[in-house]
Order: C-alpha cells, then structure tokens, then sequence
C-alpha cells in the first residue's frame, strides 16, 4: 500500500511536470509563428519601400546591394546580419557596445549614428 502511493506520488509528479512542459512548448510555438508573421510584414513592408525608392529615385539594384554589402560590414563580418558594434558614450569617453541603450561606467544614454543600429 505504502509503495503504491508513492508510485502515484511519482506517476502524478511526472504527469505535472509533462503538462507544464506542453504548455511552455505550446507557448514557443505560438511565439515563433507570432515572428514569422511579423517578419512577413517586415519583408513585405521592405519591398514595398524599395520599389517606391527605386521608381521614384532611379535607384539600381547593384546600388542596393552595394549599400547591404556596406552595411552587413560595420561589424567587420559579411554575414547577412546588422552585429553589435564598438561606440564611444558621448559623455564620459569610454567604449561599449551598440546592444546597450546607456553607457555602463556613466549612465547616460547612448547615440546611435543610424536609426536602426543595434
């Protein structure tokens, strides 16, 4: 009888522990099907620009391209990816990178040079 018990104390146990991991993978599930949708917008929304830009400005392709190029190296790697780069705070001098919104020796906020740097 003891035994029994504490069988079922483990069975329930393990079923608790199956049912909270369900829920988490159900939730990151959800959470990459909520990116995908919003990188289709992004996607869509850049295409979109680029059109306007390239009808309205006479910008080529090859243009483009060399601006990706040109941006995808800031970081020092063509990679296909914006990576976190060097900044000097503008306020005490001191280095740190882009993924930070303010200087860890001062505290002041940092300035970006581009809108969408990271």
């Amino acid at each position: 009888m003891i035994w029994e018990t504490y069988q079922q104390t483990k069975i329930t146990g393990a079923e608790n522990t199956a049912a909270r991991a369900m829920a988490k993978a159900d939730n990151y599930a959800q959470d990459i099907s909520d990116a995908r949708d919003q990188i289709e917008r992004l996607s869509l929304a850049c295409q979109a620009m680029w059109e306007l830009v390239r009808e309205r400005n006479g910008i080529t392709e090859m243009e483009l391209e060399t601006k990706i190029l040109e941006i995808d190296a800031r970081d020092g790697q063509i990679d296909g990816k914006i990576g976190t780069q060097s900044l000097t705070c503008h306020h005490c001098g001191k280095p740190t990178h882009s993924k930070r919104d303010f200087c860890v020796m001062c505290g002041a906020p940092l300035r970006r040079q581009h809108k969408f740097e990271s």
